[in-house]
C-alpha cells in the first residue's frame, strides 16, 4: 500500500498489521485459557474489560475481526452454547431468563457505537432490508398468537435477527478502505489454525478441541471409505478468507504479497478438501473457477495457486504429516461422487438422496399448512427446522411471503453490483472485485438452495452474511476511493 493510497507507507503498513495480529493472537489464546481452564467468573470479567476497551477503542477493525473469529469456531473452539456446560464462553444475565454470550453484547454494543461515533452512510440495500424488518415484526406477533410460543423461543430468535445490525455498525465504524483491509488480513491468519486442528486429528484419532473440552465433538468417520473424517470447524472464516484473498489479488498495488494471498487460498481449499465435505467442495471450486473466469491475469492466477497448492501437499506428505493415501482414497473417494449430480444422477449423494426422499416430504407436509405466513418463531418451527433443507427453512419460518422479500434484498444485491460493473467511470481493474463479491453472493445461493440456510437461527452464518453485505455496499460506493 504506496502512500498515495492512505497515509501509511507500504512497510508502516505491514508493520502495523503484524502488531494487530500479534495483539488479535493474544486476546485468543488468553481467551482459551480462561474459558477452557478458569472459571466463569474470571472468562467474564475479562470479556467485560474487553468489551469496554473496543467501546473506547479507534481500531474497530480488529474487535469486529476478534469477535468475528469467537463466533465462527475456529477449530470448534468456542463453538459450545450448551448451557449445562462450564467450558463455554460465559454468559451475562440481566434480567431473569434472558442470558447474552460476549459475542450477543458486542453486537449490541457496536451498534450503540455506530450511532454515536460512526460516519452515517445511505445503505443501497435500505429499502429490501427495512421491508424484511417491518414484515419480520408483523409475523412475530401474528404467528406467536396463532401457533403458540414463549418468551424464551421469542428472544432467542430476536438475538439472531440483531446480528443484521452487524451490517450498520460495520459500514459506519469501518468507513475507510484500510480499515476494511485488515479486517480481512486479521482473520486470515486462522485458516492455519482451522488446518492445524484437521491434521492433528488425523495424525492422533482425536479433535484437538476434545483435549480442552472433553468429548465435545465426535469421531467423525467418512460414510464412503471408513476412513477417519476430519471436519473443519469454522468453514465460514474459510469461505471469508477465500474470497477476500481473491479480492485482494485482484487489485494491484495492495500492499501484500501475491504468494501470502496464494497460500491462503490454497490453505483453505485444503482444508476444505480434507474434510471431504461435497457442498463445499462445490462452492469453492466455484470461487475458484470463477476468479479465473473473470481475471484478466488468468495464466498467473492458475500457475500461482497451483504452484503454492502443491508445495503445500507435497510439505505435508514429505514429512509424514498427511498421508498420500488418505487425500487419494479417503477425501477424493467421497468427493468424487459429486460429479455424478453433474451427469444428471442426483441419487449419486446417499445424503443428497436422503434429503429429497426424506427430510424434504416432511418439511413440504408441514409448510403446506401455512405456506404463506409460515410459522414465524413458534413451537412448530422450532420443531421441524431442519440444519440440512437451505431455503425451505426460511419458507417455513417467514412463508412464501418473506421467501419473496428475500429474494427481493438478493435480487437488489446482484443489481446493484452488476450495475456498479456496468459503469463505464471505472477502470476494468477496478471491476474486477465486485465480479469478485458477485461470485461470492452466487456461492452463497448454492449453499443456500442445496443444504445451508445462510439467513436464519444460525449467529455465525448471520454474521458472514452481514459482514458481506458490508464488504459489498463498501466496495459499490468507495471501491475508486484509493
Amino acid at each position: 500500500m504506496d502512500k498515495g493510497c492512505g497515509n501509511l507507507s507500504r512497510l508502516d503498513f505491514r508493520l502495523q498489521i503484524l502488531r494487530d495480529l500479534f495483539l488479535l493472537i493474544i486476546l485468543f489464546a488468553i481467551s482459551v485459557y480462561l474459558v477452557y481452564f478458569t472459571s466463569q467468573s474470571f472468562a467474564r470479567l475479562f470479556f467485560l474489560a474487553l468489551l469496554l476497551t473496543f467501546f473506547f477503542s479507534r481500531k474497530d477493525y480488529i474487535w469486529f475481526a476478534f469477535f468475528f473469529i469467537l463466533a465462527q469456531g475456529p477449530g470448534y473452539f468456542f463453538a459450545d452454547y450448551s448451557g449445562l456446560s462450564l467450558q463455554r464462553l460465559p454468559l451475562y444475565t440481566f434480567v431473569a431468563g434472558m442470558s447474552f454470550t460476549p459475542i450477543d453484547l458486542f453486537v449490541f454494543l457496536a451498534l450503540v457505537k455506530a450511532l454515536i461515533k460512526g460516519k452515517g452512510t445511505r445503505l443501497k440495500l435500505e429499502k429490501p432490508l427495512l421491508a424484511l424488518l417491518l414484515y419480520i415484526v408483523f409475523s412475530i406477533f401474528v404467528t406467536s398468537f396463532v401457533y403458540g410460543t414463549s418468551i424464551d423461543v421469542i428472544v432467542w430468535n430476536v438475538r439472531w435477527i440483531f446480528y443484521y445490525s452487524v451490517i450498520i455498525s460495520f459500514v459506519y465504524l469501518l468507513s475507510k478502505k484500510q480499515d476494511m483491509l485488515k479486517f480481512a488480513l486479521l482473520v486470515f491468519p486462522f485458516v492455519f489454525f482451522i488446518l492445524f486442528t484437521q491434521i492433528y486429528f488425523i495424525v492422533t484419532g482425536n479433535e484437538l478441541i476434545n483435549m480442552f473440552n472433553p468429548e465435545f465433538r465426535w469421531i467423525a468417520i467418512n460414510s464412503i471409505t471408513g476412513a477417519l473424517r476430519p471436519i473443519m470447524g469454522g468453514v465460514l472464516i474459510l469461505l471469508f478468507s477465500l474470497v477476500f484473498s481473491l479480492l485482494l489479488l485482484s487489485k494491484e498495488n495492495n500492499g501484500l504479497p501475491n504468494i501470502y494471498l496464494y497460500l491462503v487460498m490454497c490453505v483453505s481449499f485444503l482444508s476444505v478438501f480434507l474434510s471431504a465435505t461435497r457442498l463445499w467442495f462445490v462452492i469453492f471450486s466455484f470461487v475458484f473457477i470463477g476468479y479465473v473466469l473473470v481475471s484478466k491475469k488468468k495464466f498467473s492466477s492458475i500457475l500461482g495457486i497451483a504452484s503454492i497448492f502443491l508445495v503445500v501437499v507435497s510439505t505435508l506428505i514429505y514429512f509424514g504429516v498427511l498421508p498420500l493415501d488418505f487425500l487419494i482414497e479417503s477425501s477424493w473417494g467421497r468427493l468424487h461422487r459429486v460429479l455424478g449430480i453433474f451427469k444428471g444422477d442426483i441419487y449419486a449423494i446417499d445424503t443428497a438422496r436422503n434429503r429429497l426422499l426424506n427430510q424434504l416430504p416432511l418439511s413440504i407436509g408441514v409448510i403446506k399448512q401455512s405456506p404463506f405466513v409460515g410459522y414465524g418463531f413458534s413451537y412448530i418451527t422450532m420443531s421441524h427446522y431442519d440444519n440440512d433443507l437451505g431455503f425451505v427453512n426460511t419458507i417455513l419460518i417467514f412463508g412464501i411471503i418473506g421467501f419473496s422479500l428475500l429474494l427481493f434484498l438478493l435480487v437488489r444485491i446482484f443489481t446493484v453490483l452488476i450495475f456498479a460493473i456496468k459503469n463505464e467511470v471505472l477502470y476494468d481493474s477496478d471491476k474486477i472485485p465486485l465480479k469478485v463479491l458477485t461470485i461470492a453472493w452466487i456461492s452463497v445461493l448454492i449453499g443456500y438452495f442445496t443444504t445451508w440456510d445462510f439467513f436464519t437461527m444460525s449467529f455465525d452464518k448471520v454474521f458472514f452474511v452481514s459482514i458481506l453485505i458490508a464488504f459489498s455496499e463498501f466496495y459499490v460506493n468507495d471501491l475508486s476511493r484509493c
